[in-house]
């Protein structure tokens, strides 16, 4: 008796998997003549697809040109006149004079590095990071020294906290001048 059952059972385990093909090709035809493809939506549905799966940026290479790169707009030097030789500039505290800032693009190109990259971190309110014109936070971080402030932007740190600084804030590309620049433009709006 059990060998008719299991002849049984294979039976119509045989019947149902047989009648399921046969809905699945009924089912593919009828989809086939309902959903025919002219030239005209193909070429829509492949525009779209296109459009949708696009990357959403794109990785340059130094040194090799990208034909839908466009160069970065060149920066205009700035001219700034020199005082007179001795005199300290107004505003300036006791020790420094308008010489001390070798270039007075220095603060200039300091703003303009810490508005397109710094600014992301310290001007947002993260927690752990100095934040700009906060004294407090960074008065330890000026007691250890330029030197060192100077070296822990360009090399990369990570503080007491567990915030990681990268190097260079994380743009390779910035030269080591402007980001000293950059850590200069904040010190100096917290003192």
């Amino acid at each position: 008796m059990s060998q008719e059952q299991d002849q049984e059972f294979f039976r119509n385990y045989s019947i149902v998997i047989g009648l399921i093909a046969v809905a699945m090709a009924i089912f593919f035809v009828i989809a086939q003549i309902i959903g025919g493809q002219d030239e005209e939506h193909a070429a829509i549905r492949a525009a779209q697809t296109a459009e949708t799966t696009k990357p959403a940026g794109q990785v340059n290479v130094a040194g090799e040109a990208s034909p839908e790169a466009e160069p970065a707009p060149a920066v205009a030097a700035t001219s700034v006149a020199e005082p007179a030789p001795g005199t300290v500039e107004a505003g300036a505290t006791a020790g420094t004079t308008a010489g001390a800032d070798a270039s007075a693009g220095g603060a200039v190109a300091g703003k303009q590095t810490y508005d397109g990259l710094c600014f992301s971190c310290h001007g947002t309110g993260l927690p752990m990071v100095p934040q700009f014109g906060d004294q407090a936070a960074w008065e330890p971080r000026v007691a250890q020294g330029m030197d060192v402030l100077y070296t822990h932007a360009i090399a990369g740190f990570t503080g007491t906290a567990g915030m990681p600084m990268p190097a260079k804030g994380g743009n390779p590309a910035l030269t080591d001048d402007q980001v000293k620049a950059a850590v200069d433009y904040m010190v100096g709006s917290a003192k």
